[in-house]
């Protein structure tokens, strides 16, 4: 297979096309091409009314296939990820809202377990709360 020179005219770059892939495509002047980027294999260009059925060789076929595999398992990583992070943060808003209305004493809840340790722990020590202090950083 032959390599191309990149060459830039004003703000568009350019590649010529090997005569031997112009004929085997049946490619003329005018037609359009459709250009798709795969990620860690390079480009894959078809003719427009081709472009759902490319020959390729039984090797070409593999490498695509893991490229596929690839590129779906960081999609599916990143929705997990998504769904994740929108869950965390859905569940965080909703118990700040409950807190913020009353619905959700902190406080109470707080005060009702220390209660109850220290009825089940009586005689056997002390359960002090304790509070975070605001310091100065200034």
């Amino acid at each position: 297979m032959d390599s191309r020179k990149v060459i830039k005219i004003k703000e568009s770059y350019y590649i010529n096309i090997p005569s031997e892939a112009v004929q085997a495509l049946g490619i003329v002047k005018g037609d359009r091409l459709k250009i798709i980027n795969i990620p860690g294999s390079g480009l894959l260009v078809t003719q427009i009314q081709g472009a759902g059925k490319v020959s390729v060789d039984l090797q070409s076929i593999g490498s695509l296939q893991k490229v596929g595999d690839s590129i779906y398992s960081q999609l599916e990583r990143r929705v997990k990820d998504l769904e994740s992070n929108f869950l965390s943060n859905l569940h965080a808003s909703i118990i700040k809202d409950l807190v913020k209305i009353g619905v959700f004493d902190l406080k109470r809840e707080v005060e009702g377990v220390k209660k109850q340790v220290e009825e089940s722990n009586k005689g056997r020590g002390r359960l002090t709360l304790v509070h975070k202090s605001k310091r100065n950083t200034h």
